[in-house]
This record gives structure tokens, C-alpha cells and sequence, in this order.
């Protein structure tokens, strides 16, 4: 999934986007430059954790 977050494309289409497609093992890259991002993070959050999903940092990705 490529957002092109550069464009930022606004807070619902962020978080229908990334709750759309992330799964097990997907890697999300939310960048804090856009007030878009920084608005969706809460509620991509809060989604993925009702799927069961959880958020790590680089460095647990990388030990796993």
C-alpha cells in the first residue's frame, strides 16, 4: 500500500486507507509533517488494535 503521504491526502482518507489494508505484518510509515497524519493517528491506532494489530518501533521490527 503506497499512500504518498507527501500529498497528504486528509484524516478520513488516511485512516480508510491504512485500516483498509493493513494486515499481520504490514509496515506503516505515518510521517507527523502533515496535520492530516498527525490527525489520523489516534483513530489508525484505536483500529488496529480492535483487529488484534499492534504498533511497533523500528528497533523491535528489525530484532524480530
Amino acid at each position: 500500500m503506497e499512500l504518498l503521504d507527501f500529498a497528504d491526502l486528509g484524516m478520513s482518507a488516511i485512516i480508510r486507507e491504512v485500516l483498509g489494508e493493513a494486515r499481520g505484518g504490514s509496515v506503516v510509515s505515518m510521517h507527523p509533517g502533515h496535520t492530516g497524519m498527525v490527525e489520523a493517528l489516534a483513530a489508525v491506532l484505536d483500529g488496529l488494535r480492535r483487529r488484534g494489530l499492534r504498533a511497533v518501533t523500528v528497533a523491535e521490527l528489525v530484532r524480530t
